[in-house]
């Protein structure tokens, strides 16, 4: 129950209490709780992609459906569709990172990064720049 509440919160998949996106398409690179990494390998919101893409046809095809048994002239189906997909898009992009994450963390556990590592990673970081 407390992992759907994170993810519905959106929410780290780690802690369950760190925040994962900083605006409407930005994401933190890791945890601002825990510090885990969100993306562990490079690709690895590729899986998130087909998730976004059920979601929209889930989402959609009602839409289309109704739109096609009202005989609706191609313009207004078109423009219904376009519409309702840019109206979604932030929230079918987000959610299908969210619920890979969720997934993932469910199939290969990870604990949160201690205190120390990240210390020295950010303060490696800084010497880097």
């Amino acid at each position: 129950m407390n992992r759907l509440l994170a993810l519905l919160r959106q929410r780290c998949p780690v802690c369950l209490r760190g925040q994962v996106f900083t605006s409407l398409f930005g994401m933190h690179t890791h945890c601002p709780e825990c510090g885990v990494k969100y993306e562990r390998e490079t690709g690895y919101f590729l899986n998130s992609m087909f998730i976004g893409y059920a979601a929209g046809f889930l989402i959609l095809a009602p839409t289309a459906v109704l739109l096609a048994l009202r005989d609706v002239s191609i313009a207004v189906f078109s423009g219904a569709i376009i519409l309702e997909t840019a109206i979604l898009t932030p929230l079918i992009f987000r959610y299908a990172r969210l619920i890979w994450m969720h997934a993932d963390q469910m199939l290969d556990p990870r604990q949160p990064e201690s205190p120390v590592s990240n210390l020295q990673s950010s303060a490696f970081l800084r010497d880097q720049e």
